[in-house]
């Protein structure tokens, strides 16, 4: 029986973020599972190739798998370009300001144009989960997120 592949990322996910807990002592899957839910809410809105939803799904799974766990690119070489494509550009790379790092996701037009539209479709959708989530954001992370969320919007093409 043939594992999808938001199943395999949702696993490998879940495996690597064990034990970790978000800004609130809550386990941090939980904050996965609300963006790997949203980007689906989001699918008929932003998905230019509905087929490709599992994909985005996926990558809303791994998205802070570099940056967060002992991770790295080619443990993602299983799932395709497109989604460790996606998650690169979600990977803010230590020292970068908060800034370029949205820009390198807005205007990322990369060798896998689908990976630069799942990495702009996730941040969406993970900021979104950062300012409206169950939990409340951080009052010195609001603006930021905010700023980078209008980025987005204006700049990416949405």
């Amino acid at each position: 029986d043939k594992v999808s592949v938001v199943e395999k990322a949702r696993k490998l996910a879940k495996w690597k973020h064990e034990g970790q807990k978000d800004k609130y002592g809550n386990p941090y899957s939980e904050h996965l599972e609300r963006v790997a839910a949203r980007v689906r809410d989001m699918e008929y809105d932003f998905v230019d190739d509905t087929s490709d939803i599992e994909l985005y799904v996926a990558a809303a799974y791994l998205h802070d798998l570099l940056e967060d766990t002992d991770s790295v690119l080619e443990d993602l070489d299983e799932f395709g370009p497109e989604i460790s494509t996606a998650v690169y550009l979600l990977t803010r790379q230590h020292g970068i300001k908060y800034t370029d790092y949205i820009d390198q996701i807005v205007f990322s037009d990369t060798a896998s144009a689908v990976g630069g539209k799942i990495a702009r479709l996730v941040k969406l959708a993970d900021l979104l989960d950062h300012l409206q989530g169950p939990t409340p954001c951080p009052p010195e992370l609001v603006k930021r997120y905010e700023k980078s969320l209008y980025r987005l919007i204006t700049k990416a093409g949405f």
